[in-house]
């Protein structure tokens, strides 16, 4: 048995409910469970230089400080959510430029977030962890200057290491489906539901699964999840019609692919005319709908240094792989 959810938040850094209506004010004011282990072992050795290539085509511009973590929000939501080392939060768009000021919130990291309503409002919402170890949602909409932090009961004070998110499977399941583990224990994943109840967003937990190897990366599919162990750090999942991509990243820059076969091929992300990869990205998200900007069979995005000093996001044609299924064949 798991515990039942308290509708009230654990920590002092908002009131839930007067932040909710706050945000609701603002925005109408602007308008007129089973789980697969994975264990890749991905070196400099194991990437082929002749393999697959992913083609870097866009970069953000400088954003001034290291980056720690990058999102994207699904659905309509053509958002990039980034946080910085020092924990700092921003919002970019698709084509690199900034949707809000940094925001100094004490954030750690982002997981994939939604465009969705709340109470008939539309709003961004991209789950992430503070650096007090605290599940936090993380609420832009209209023309809030930053986001609005709502801390999230998850029934556990223990210190939250990482998380992953994932849109719900019918409408009615609620806002946005959410997994994560933590410090006390790094071998569970624990996973459930936020959904809206009154005016407050609350956490409906699934039953934990165990694992046997302590979680760096994880992510959310209809039947489950998979999670991922060292040297992944991160891990982005690509859907497009009923197929479905799993990237990892690694520790020391290594890309992995899995299809929707559970075939598994190591690639590379090549430099555009004037993008520079970072040679040691922090983090990878991505999504394989269409998106505007000219991503119209998705787009990967990846944070962190280039080889020129330009602490960025860097956005990642994935077409030779969404598009494979139907056909598509890219110039060699």
């Amino acid at each position: 048995m798991f515990k039942r959810p308290r509708l009230s938040t654990r920590n002092s850094l908002v009131n839930a409910s007067p932040a909710l209506a706050l945000l609701f004010l603002a925005v109408s004011c602007s308008q007129s469970n089973d789980t697969v282990e994975r264990d890749p072992q991905v070196t400099p050795e194991t990437v082929a230089p002749q393999g697959l290539v992913l083609p870097a085509v866009w970069q953000s511009e400088d954003l001034g400080a290291p980056l720690n973590s990058v999102a994207v929000a699904g659905e309509l939501g053509s958002t990039v959510a980034v946080t910085f080392e020092d924990g700092g939060l921003q919002f970019l768009n698709f084509e690199g430029d900034r949707i809000t000021q940094k925001a100094d919130l004490g954030v750690s990291q982002v997981a994939d977030g939604r465009y969705t309503l709340l109470s008939g409002t539309p709003v961004t919402l991209f789950p992430g962890i503070s650096e007090r170890g605290d599940i936090t949602l993380y609420i832009h909409g209209g023309e809030l200057p930053e986001p609005l932090a709502y801390p999230l009961d998850v029934g556990t004070d223990e210190y939250a290491l990482g998380l992953c998110t994932a849109a719900p499977k019918i409408e009615s399941d609620g806002v946005v489906r959410l997994g994560f583990w933590t410090e006390g224990d790094k071998r569970k994943l624990r996973s459930g539901r936020i959904v809206q109840v009154a005016d407050e967003l609350v956490f409906l937990p699934d039953e934990p699964v165990t694992t046997n190897v302590d979680i760096t990366a994880c992510v959310l599919e209809d039947t489950g999840a998979t999670v991922f162990s060292a040297p992944a750090i991160a891990s982005a999942r690509l859907e497009r019609r009923n197929f479905t991509y799993t990237m990892t990243l690694d520790s020391s820059g290594g890309y992995l692919l899995t299809d929707t076969e559970g075939g598994v091929t190591p690639f590379t992300v090549s430099d555009g005319i004037t993008v520079r990869v970072p040679p040691l990205p922090v983090d990878i998200a991505g999504t394989g709908d269409a998106r505007g900007g000219g991503y119209s069979a998705g787009v990967v995005v990846i944070a962190g240094e280039s080889s020129g000093g330009k602490h960025a996001v860097t956005y990642i044609d994935p077409s030779i792989v969404t598009l494979k299924p139907f056909g598509y064949q890219a110039d060699q």
